[in-house]
């Protein structure tokens, strides 16, 4: 059940009704206790006027029957009434002889029950007087009883109109509750229609003023989510058009070399276009490929990929192989620091072998010939820790903020990339859950990148040597 008015309205009916279950099983105790007392008075009233009709007569106890002590007992209800007289033990002065009574307390005060007497429910009430003659004492115990058809009426009496009453305010407040809510949730459904007229593209805020102030955080928050949006579009688009503009050149290039090709002679001059068609090509690839990685990195941030335990030693040794070539071409010494050691995480392997190798890519091509790039494993202060030391230029102080983003160089010289490596670098990072720092390098040169993991190991923490 999702309806808001339904909701609403069902924690404001169950509690009421709940209420009115009380109330009402209140008030029939109520009515009940007082139908109780009344007949309980009405029956002492008939026992004690036949008590005082009780008399000696030539040595014996008499006992008339008041008609007014039966008068006093009839109801609309036609309810039967009982009554026996007797002088104790055993004498029967009037009434039902087989009428059982109830005991009287030795305090001699009335006293009240329910019998059953022949198939009837019946109320009685006993007392007992005394009598003396001739220094003799006799006890007469008087019962009265009458069936409870005019007790149960008179209950009902009291406590139907307290229920009818109840149940109209029930209904009454239901309906005053549901003209409120009408009114009350039109600025809510005025919102909804205005979201389902809204252009697909029409990303302006919402506007709060004419909706309630319990309602602003919710606004607030959808306000803020859309503003992620546009700022997720514009980076899409800006993204797009840089992309465009990246492919662009190498292909316009490419097609201008080929018709040229097309036109020579010499096979010497055709064999420098068709080198120079290749290494274009390779950079377009490489463009693509890099460009396909970082789509993968994004769309991998939502996607909750399973973490995979992994070794970073092997990791390192692994980009380090891959990039030998590229070292040994531009005559650097690639390497692993002496004191890295070897840490198992919980990750995402292949995500967190391209952040790795953008790094030390990226560090390769902006390290001049004959430096160095150094790659360390390891751990410190409950994280694992990647860290590549690099000899070339650096990135300055204040452009270290922008180098994630895409298409950006953290300096000018021309190190035959597209600005992508780092980006990468970036949206692997969030999807690994890593943090990282760019430093200066060891005695101010080159460039420091320190990545800092969640660190979940299998066994214990290594010793740092």
């Amino acid at each position: 059940m999702k309806r808001l008015r339904v909701r609403l309205v069902l924690w404001v009916l169950i509690p009421m009704a709940v209420a009115l279950a009380l109330t009402t099983a209140l008030s029939w105790r109520d009515a009940r206790d007082n139908a109780l007392l009344l007949q309980d008075r009405r029956l002492l009233a008939s026992a004690e006027m036949m008590a005082e009709q009780v008399r000696w007569i030539d040595q014996a106890l008499i006992a008339d029957t008041p008609p007014a002590a039966l008068r006093m007992l009839a109801s609309r209800q036609h309810d039967r009434v009982y009554f026996q007289v007797l002088a104790l033990p055993d004498e029967l002065l009037a009434g039902w002889p087989d009428l059982s009574s109830i005991p009287v307390p030795a305090d001699g005060e009335p006293s009240y029950g329910n019998v059953a007497y022949r198939g009837e429910m019946l109320r009685m009430v006993t007392i007992t007087r005394r009598f003396y003659r001739n220094g003799q004492t006799t006890n007469v115990r008087v019962s009265v009883a009458q069936g409870l058809k005019s007790f149960s009426q008179f209950a009902a009496n009291l406590w139907q109109p307290v229920l009818l009453q109840e149940s109209a305010l029930l209904t009454l407040t239901l309906v005053l509750m549901l003209i409120g809510l009408t009114f009350e949730l039109k600025p809510l459904l005025k919102l909804r229609k205005d979201l389902q007229a809204r252009e697909a593209d029409d990303l302006t805020p919402l506007d709060t003023m004419q909706l309630h102030r319990e309602l602003w955080p919710v606004v607030d928050t959808i306000n803020q989510y859309v503003a992620r949006l546009t700022r997720q579009h514009e980076i899409q688009k800006r993204f797009i058009a840089d992309a465009a503009h990246q492919l662009r050149t190498p292909i316009a290039l490419m097609s201008t070399q080929l018709d040229y090709a097309s036109r020579l002679q010499s096979d010497g001059e055709l064999r420098e276009i068709l080198a120079s068609v290749r290494a274009n090509a390779r950079r377009l690839k490489d463009l693509v490929n890099q460009l396909l990685i970082l789509s993968q990195a994004e769309a991998s941030r939502d996607a909750n990929l399973p973490r995979e335990p992994a070794s970073l030693l092997d990791l390192a040794h692994e980009v380090l192989v891959g990039l030998s070539v590229l070292a040994d071409d531009k005559g650097i010494d690639l390497g692993l620091d002496a004191d890295s050691v070897d840490v198992t995480i919980m990750t995402c392997p292949r995500l967190l072998h391209e952040l790795l190798f953008n790094l030390v890519d990226n560090a390769v091509r902006y390290t001049p010939r004959g430096g160095h790039v150094t790659v360390y494993a390891g751990c410190a202060d409950g994280q694992a820790i990647l860290r590549v030391d690099d000899t070339g230029p650096g990135i300055a102080a204040e452009l270290r903020s922008r180098v994630f983003e895409r298409f950006s160089r953290g300096n000018m010289s021309d190190s035959g990339g597209f600005g992508l490596g780092l980006a990468i670098v970036g949206e692997t990072a969030k999807v690994c859950r890593a943090d990282i720092e760019l430093t200066d390098g060891l005695q101010g040169k080159g460039l420091c990148v320190i990545v800092r993991l969640p660190f979940e190991t299998s066994g214990s923490l290594p010793e740092i040597p």
